[in-house]
């Protein structure tokens, strides 16, 4: 394929010298021999730099957005935008797969990768092989990938879609992050289905203000166009949260509301949560279904809420959308219960924003009964403003805290710490009765928050959830919440022998 089809269409591109090529890479590092390299300037390394290492390792051209050199017989073109060509190149690369898929994209501040699950499971309750693109892994036809950010960037999101359908999926669900959005990584990608969860305080170091975070979150809505489902596209709004109104598609658009609230157009009454899953009715143009789910947590019925109006929307039954949730599995990382607790509970849980991590305190609390423990720090280079703001939190619902290390990356973990332990101690002087330790290694805090468990405790690891590292400064070392968490309870459960 050459580069100037390619190019075709695409505003403003000129060409200075045509190629043929046989892949698109951004980093020079993954060039191949007849690989256009796309030079993107990022936040840390610009890929024009690079340009020469790309051309060293076999590239038939450069794609650019300032002006580069490139040896006579290789290709250059000269873009405006480079990320938005990445996306464009992509596209046309890769035959424009999303044309040939049922493309669900959630957005929304918490909840997106649960929610992505689910809607995975409605999709193949409805008769669709379902790829699904999320923060845990990608999983294409039956191979389950890695992952190195939510959203991939283009080049990579278009070929996953290229490789879903040549191998026989007729549907994706994919989170879709701010990121995403607002670098263009999804650009190129027809959505059918959009569906917006909710929005709270999270990525304010890239975004600057709210209204920024809102209006870049809301794009996804506007570009939903067409769809190949033969009741058109569809826009699933959280009728419960206050910037719902800001997710309004085209008139042209189908939207369905979800929420608690008596206006929503799918709604769940009935609430019962306990530690290991839920029961509520769900709700719909006047009738209902029971439905248990093998999720703890109002916060998941919500979830069902927005994956059910998606299935509801898409003309499925109400029976056949509540069989479809009840046979979802735990989400790992997102409450997820940790075995081996005998008369008290473990859950690890990904909540690392003020209002995910108030969630699920809450839900803990609703199913506790004694104590609520919280194990939770904040991450180092990234929204300062929340980390007294959760100590706030953690301190008004738990009964005891405590504070750890998350990530501090090049921040010194006893500022953090102190930042956090600000807002803690805010929350003692109205609530008198909370405890809160200071432990700065992670595994020690987790060891030690099992070890103080009482019977009807629930315990909370949060903030990491799936990950399974620690960033400190530039080493990053091997951590796994759920692993450390089950090893601190087999020690509980292992009795001492006799002189030990």
């Amino acid at each position: 394929m050459l580069l100037s089809n390619l190019l075709a269409g695409l505003e403003g591109a000129e060409l200075r010298h045509d190629c043929r090529v046989t892949g698109i890479a951004y980093d020079s590092r993954k060039v191949k021999e007849g690989y256009i390299f796309v030079a993107i300037k990022g936040f840390k390394l610009d890929g024009h730099a690079f340009v020469d290492d790309a051309l060293a390792r076999g590239a038939s051209g450069v794609v650019a957005q300032a002006d580069v050199s490139v040896p006579a017989g290789k290709g250059l073109a000269v873009v405006k935008d480079s990320r938005f060509a990445l996306s464009h190149l992509a596209c046309r690369f890769y035959r424009d797969p999303s044309s040939n898929l049922l493309v669900a994209g959630i957005t929304g501040t918490k909840g997106k990768t649960t929610v992505c699950h689910m809607i995975k499971r409605i999709f193949e309750a409805m008769g669709h092989k379902t790829g699904l693109v999320g923060t845990l892994y990608n999983i294409v036809g039956d191979d389950v990938r890695p992952v190195e950010r939510t959203t991939p960037e283009a080049s990579d999101l278009l070929g996953l879609q290229r490789e879903m359908v040549d191998k026989g999926c007729t549907a994706v669900a994919m989170e879709v992050s701010s990121h995403a959005l607002a670098l263009h990584r999804v650009a190129h990608v027809k959505f059918d289905v959009a569906v917006f969860t909710n929005i709270g305080l999270d990525h304010l170091d890239f975004h600057k203000t709210m209204e920024d975070y809102v209006e870049t979150k809301s794009r996804l809505f506007r570009m939903l166009s067409h769809s190949i489902h033969p009741n058109g596209p569809l826009a699933v709004i959280n009728r419960d949260d206050p910037h719902g109104q800001q997710f309004k598609p085209h008139d042209s658009v189908k939207m369905i509301t979800y929420g608690l609230s008596q206006d929503a157009d799918v709604r769940a009454q009935n609430l019962e949560t306990g530690p290991r899953g839920s029961r509520f009715t769900l709700c719909f143009r006047g009738r209902q279904q029971d439905v248990y789910i093998n999720l703890p947590g109002r916060f998941n019925i919500e979830n069902c809420l927005a994956a059910g109006a998606v299935g509801l929307g898409m003309g499925m039954t109400l029976e056949s959308v509540a069989e479809a949730l009840s046979k979802m599995e735990v989400v790992r990382g997102r409450a997820q219960p940790v075995p081996g607790a005998r008369d008290y509970t473990v859950w690890v849980d990904y909540a690392h924003t003020p209002e995910s991590l108030r969630n699920i305190l809450a839900t803990a609390r609703d199913v506790a009964s004694n104590r609520v423990i919280v194990v939770f720090g904040c991450g180092g280079d990234r929204d300062k403003h929340k980390r007294p703001v959760m100590g706030r939190i953690a301190g008004e619902i738990a009964d005891l805290v405590v504070i750890t290390n998350d990530n501090p990356r090049t921040e010194d973990p006893d500022h953090i710490l102190d930042q956090v332990e600000a807002g803690l101690l805010e929350a003692k002087a109205c609530k008198p009765g909370i405890s809160y330790i200071r432990i700065k290694d992670r595994e020690e805090a987790i060891h030690k928050a099992i070890a103080l468990a009482q019977a009807g405790d629930v315990v909370v690891i949060a903030g990491k959830g799936h990950e399974t590292y620690q960033v400190f400064a530039d080493t990053t070392v091997h951590f796994d919440d759920f692993e450390v968490a089950a090893q601190a309870i087999a020690k509980r459960n292992t009795p001492l022998k006799w002189g030990s």
